[in-house]
């Protein structure tokens, strides 16, 4: 099972969603950083459900064991952990032995032979807490950099949510009542980034962008520029026209050609499903095909992607740290 993501900068995930905790080891983070502990608790604060998101409730306070010395990093690997408060194993008791349609547990039980929270557990949300952590960590080293990364929630259920916020509400309210989930999207934007970044062929700029959200749990979508369907339009409305000092009129290339940053900012969008655990009865299949329709219980996000922007904006700051280290 692959839990280690980065070649320069090294992330390794720890624990378990149901385990005693959840943790990282970040390697090759630089010395001489001043940690600040505010942002790591106000990402960690973004990340947690809100109206709309699980009722399971966790601390979330993490426990730094190595990497840093007086409030500055050491150079040493960063391993940290953050203790599970709020573990309920018996929800997935309720259909133990079947698979629930759309989710982890059949293509884990072919691939690892076992239908248990040991596999599935890889699966959850949880798991990019850590991510979350280690972003910070980059964010503080792209700022000394003159590099921010900030996302925001641009859509809910098809909604734009930035221009008709009230309306998208509503739509979280009604699927609230009947059961049901929705998704979205998110947009993120990287600005201080200087031109170069990036390799040609198959170490793209935009490929490991990429890859790194499309990681993330109910990611189905990634889209480089400032507008999102940028395959319906003409050629001589996406070309980027120069101004005189090699910055552009627009930026529908989202600050990468080629593969490599153009020093416009970095902007792309990242499309999530809806969660596919739903608050009324669903179709199960048991190992040996049989169907049963049992409302599963448990706790899941009525939308997920309300607290997603701090996860996009991590795997983008360990994504450009990478690349600069």
């Amino acid at each position: 099972m692959t839990m280690t993501t980065g070649n320069n900068i090294i992330l390794t995930l720890t624990g378990s969603s149901h385990g005693d905790f959840v943790g990282g080891i970040l390697k090759n983070f630089p010395a001489d950083i001043a940690v600040d502990f505010n942002l790591i608790a106000d990402d960690l604060q973004r990340r947690k459900p809100q109206i709309f998101g699980t009722p399971r409730k966790e601390d979330d306070e993490p426990e730094f064991l190595s990497g840093i010395a007086d409030g500055i990093t050491d150079g040493a690997d960063i391993v940290f952990k953050v203790k599970n408060t709020d573990v309920k194993v018996k929800d997935y008791e309720n259909f133990a032995g079947y698979f629930r349609p759309s989710h982890a547990d059949y293509p884990y039980y072919i691939k690892y032979g076992e239908d248990s929270l040991r596999y599935k557990d890889a699966a959850s949300a949880r798991m990019f807490l850590p991510v979350v952590i280690a972003g910070s960590f980059c964010k503080m080293f792209l700022k000394q950099k003159g590099i921010s990364v900030n996302a925001e929630v641009t859509e809910i259920g098809g909604i734009d949510f930035i221009n008709n916020r009230d309306k998208a509400e509503k739509l979280l309210n009604d699927v609230l009542n009947t059961g049901d989930t929705v998704g979205g999207a998110v947009k993120c934007t990287i600005n201080g980034l200087k031109a170069g970044i990036g390799n040609p062929v198959f170490d793209k700029l935009q490929s490991n962008l990429a890859k790194t959200v499309m990681n993330i749990p109910s990611a189905v979508s990634f889209s480089l520029g400032d507008i999102q369907d940028r395959h319906k339009i003409k050629g001589s409305e996406d070309i980027d026209n120069w101004n005189g000092d090699f910055s552009t009129k627009t930026n529908h290339s989202g600050g990468i050609n080629a593969g490599i940053s153009s020093g416009m900012p970095v902007v792309f969008y990242a499309g999530f499903h809806p969660v596919h655990t739903l608050g009324r009865e669903m179709t199960l299949i048991g190992k040996n095909g049989e169907l049963i329709t049992r409302k599963i219980g448990g706790r899941h996000d009525i939308c997920a992607v309300l607290r997603t922007p701090v996860i996009v904006e991590s795997v983008a700051a360990l994504t450009i740290t990478d690349y600069i280290l």
